[in-house]
C-alpha cells in the first residue's frame, strides 16, 4: 500500500513539474514571437515584388525533431525531391536534430549534449499554440477557424524548441507569397540578460 501511495505521489509531482515547464515555455514562446515581430515584423510580412503586407498566421506550426535523418539506406538511382512545407494553418514540420544542434552559420554546437533528451521530449508537448492578438496589433492576422482553413499568402512561425534551461531556442519561419517568392528560414535565439536576442538566421527552404 505504501509503495502504491509513493508511486502515486511521484507521478503527481512529475505531472505537476511537466505542466509548470510547459507554462514557462508557453510564456517564453510569446516573448520570442513578440521579439521577432518587433525587430523584423515589417521585413517578415512584406511581399517584396508587390510591397504587399502579408498577414501573420496566429496558429504556430509544430516542428517534430527527427533523430533518423542520416540512417544508411540501400543505394539507388532515384532522385530524392525535397519536400516543401504544405500550406496549412495546422501545418506540422520536421527538422533533423543534427541541424538544430549544429548549424553552418554557427560553426559550433548551439545546443549542448545535455539538451538532447529534453529537445526530443518536446515532440510530445505543446502541440498547438496560438499567438495572442495583443502582440500583433500593428499587423494583419489570420487564423484557423471552422470557416477558414487556409489562404494563399501569409507568414507563419513555429512553436520554438527550447534548451533544457530555456535560454536557447530554435524555430522556423515560413513566408508564403506567390510560388516563386515563397521561402522559409531557421531562426536561432538566445536569452541574454532576460531578453531574447536573434543569434543566427539561415535559409531553410525556398522555391
Amino acid at each position: 500500500m505504501k509503495n502504491i501511495l509513493l508511486l502515486f505521489i511521484l507521478t503527481l509531482l512529475s505531472c505537476t513539474n511537466k505542466k509548470n515547464e510547459d507554462l514557462i515555455r508557453e510564456t517564453e514562446t510569446v516573448s520570442i514571437i513578440q521579439t521577432l515581430i518587433e525587430k523584423k515584423g515589417l521585413e517578415m510580412t512584406r511581399d517584396f515584388p508587390t510591397e504587399k503586407e502579408l498577414p501573420i498566421c496566429l496558429d504556430l506550426k509544430k516542428v517534430i525533431v527527427n533523430t533518423r535523418c542520416f540512417e544508411e539506406t540501400e543505394p539507388n538511382n532515384k532522385i530524392t525531391a525535397i519536400k516543401l512545407p504544405e500550406r496549412s494553418f495546422a501545418n506540422q514540420g520536421e527538422v533533423c536534430i543534427e541541424k538544430i544542434n549544429k548549424s553552418k552559420p554557427i560553426n559550433n554546437s548551439f545546443f549542448q549534449i545535455k539538451d538532447s533528451l529534453d529537445i526530443l521530449s518536446q515532440n510530445a508537448t505543446i502541440k498547438t499554440f496560438k499567438i495572442p492578438k495583443s502582440i500583433t496589433q500593428k499587423f494583419k492576422t489570420v487564423e484557423l477557424t471552422r470557416n477558414l482553413k487556409i489562404i494563399e499568402q501569409y507568414i507563419q512561425f513555429s512553436i520554438p524548441i527550447f534548451s533544457k534551461d530555456n535560454n536557447k531556442a530554435y524555430l522556423e519561419f515560413d513566408h508564403y507569397s506567390n510560388n516563386e517568392q515563397s521561402y522559409g528560414n531557421s531562426i536561432y535565439l538566445e536569452k541574454i540578460e532576460g531578453k531574447w536576442k536573434i543569434k543566427y538566421i539561415e535559409k531553410n527552404w525556398n522555391i
